[in-house]
């Protein structure tokens, strides 16, 4: 059987990079961005993960096994960023529901996930490091939580 993925952000630096090696292993995949760019063996997908009919309408037929989140967006303020980038996550799994197909999701996160936003980075109690999965989150509003928090919601449902 092959594997099929989707790699949301496909045209930016960790997106693009998961979808060339999901190609070197033979995986079916579709690059999600909102201007894509061609990519060896990636069926690309445009779409915008704020305007949630035409996400729906642009994953409409396609049904990943697999989906690599690995977009995200700068806002002004962390309360926009948290905002922003859970309807980003919330609209994205809405829209593949109707497939059924998804069984497992990566989302990326960076450095801000354990050392916290822009507005907090590096300041107060740091976690030491190696920085660790299981590391509890820090007591800062996050929007790289946020996203986790909308990936645990859509993985219950």
């Amino acid at each position: 059987m092959t594997r099929s993925a989707l790699v949301v952000g496909a045209t930016g630096i960790q997106g693009s990079a998961i979808a060339r090696q999901l190609v070197e292993q033979g995986w079916a995949l579709h690059g999600l961005s909102r201007t894509p760019g061609a990519q060896p063996g990636v069926s690309p997908v445009a779409a915008d993960l704020l305007d949630p009919a035409a996400l729906a309408t642009a994953l409409h037929g396609i049904a990943p096994t697999h989906v690599f989140l690995t977009s995200w967006l700068r806002m002004a303020t962390e309360a926009e960023n948290i905002r922003v980038n859970a309807a980003m996550v919330r609209n994205l799994f809405d829209a593949l529901r109707p497939a059924g197909s998804v069984r497992h999701a990566a989302l990326v996160t960076g450095l801000k996930h354990y050392l916290g936003p822009f507005e907090a980075y590096g300041k107060g109690s740091l976690p030491q490091t190696p920085f660790r999965e299981e590391q509890g989150r820090l007591e800062v509003d996050n929007f790289y939580y946020a996203q986790e928090d909308e990936l645990f919601a859509a993985a219950g449902q």
